[in-house]
């Protein structure tokens, strides 16, 4: 099996690490590239600030990755300010940096899921700081300051898109030697659709998609994507194997039904 990974050239490697190890073979296809945050001198005044808050939230693996990027070298983590992680790798992170981390979803590992935790609902009164990446979506920032709480959002990192085309990947893929794309963000897939030229994306919306959430597979329908995408039932590099595998083991079964 061929698998086309589409995240950052520094966070692709452990899954595709994962997809050879099964077996499988898997090309490597950023379709987004971080960058520092257009104003270092913001962010990293308002880290200066970090002790003022009761509570910080990392939005993703990146924002662990820049804050220590932007930080000196002396910098330790203020003892009474509480961690939540909207992810396994985010959390994971942490803790590799000795950071504890007091709050995580126990499933579906975005931020609906970190809002539905007990810990978030009563925050009324408190100062909270979001580690986050330019733009993306506002809903914590927003539920937060509806449920009482101060929110003050630090940009650690931009995302680009990257300049390269499809071109190597179509090739390929019109040689029926892609199985499988995997795209785990919403600015990734609309990326992804980006770069493709008009005929690239011919070609591209009629090729199976596997993604990490719902609202990925509503934005791929509405993208024109010919294949109902395959949602894995983790937001995990493991989670993404296993449903990938599944996947796979059922095309070639149905496969072998009919002859093929």
């Amino acid at each position: 099996m061929r698998v086309v990974v589409t995240r950052p050239a520094h966070q692709a490697e452990r899954l595709c690490h994962l997809i050879e190890q099964a077996g499988g073979i898997a090309l490597r296809l950023p379709v987004i590239e971080i960058a520092a945050p257009t104003d270092i001198q913001t962010a990293q005044d308002k880290l200066g600030q970090l002790k003022n808050f009761s509570l910080a939230i990392f939005t993703s693996a990146n924002a662990v990755e820049w804050l220590f990027r932007l930080v000196p070298p002396t910098f330790s983590w203020p003892d009474h300010v509480r961690v939540a992680a909207i992810g396994k790798r985010t959390a994971s992170l942490l803790k590799a940096h000795a950071i504890a981390v007091d709050i995580t979803p126990e499933q579906g590992f975005n931020s609906e899921s970190l809002l539905q935790t007990d810990a978030m609902r009563s925050i009324s009164g408190k100062q909270i700081v979001l580690f986050k990446g330019e733009g993306g979506r506002t809903l914590l920032a927003t539920t937060l300051t509806q449920r009482g709480a101060t929110v003050e959002n630090i940009d650690l990192y931009q995302r680009k898109r990257p300049n390269d085309g499809l071109r190597n990947i179509q090739q390929a893929g019109k040689s029926g030697n892609i199985d499988l794309f995997v795209v785990t963000s919403n600015e990734g897939l609309h990326n992804l659709f980006e770069m493709a030229t008009a005929e690239e994306r011919e070609w591209l919306l009629k090729t199976p998609l596997a993604v990490i959430s719902e609202r990925t597979a509503q934005l791929a329908r509405t993208l024109g994507f010919s294949h109902e995408p395959l949602v894995a039932h983790e937001a995990s590099d493991e989670g993404l194997l296993d449903s990938v595998e599944q996947w796979y083991a059922d095309r070639s079964r149905r496969g072998i039904q009919r002859g093929e």
